[in-house]
């Protein structure tokens, strides 16, 4: 093909990322990008709402003893 060939098929030429894609594959791009970011938070919280296992464990309290029954009134 001839330069003049080349230029009389061209409409437009846009500038930025993806401006030469279909709409379609500009959403497609933004998916991939939202999804990876997701599950990027979720690592991070996870992580940091893991318990550790080098704490201690709560300590535990002792069990309550039932009180003493009253004394009966029968002699």
């Amino acid at each position: 093909m001839t330069h003049d060939e080349v230029q009389s098929h061209i409409l437009a030429v846009r500038r930025g990322p993806g401006a030469n894609c279909s709409s379609i594959g500009s959403a497609v791009e933004m998916l991939f990008l939202s999804a990876t970011a997701g599950v990027a938070i979720v690592a991070a919280v996870s992580a940091a709402l893991r318990p550790h296992d080098d704490e201690d464990p709560p300590a535990e309290t002792p069990p309550v003893e039932a009180p003493p029954a009253p004394p009966s009134a029968d002699p």
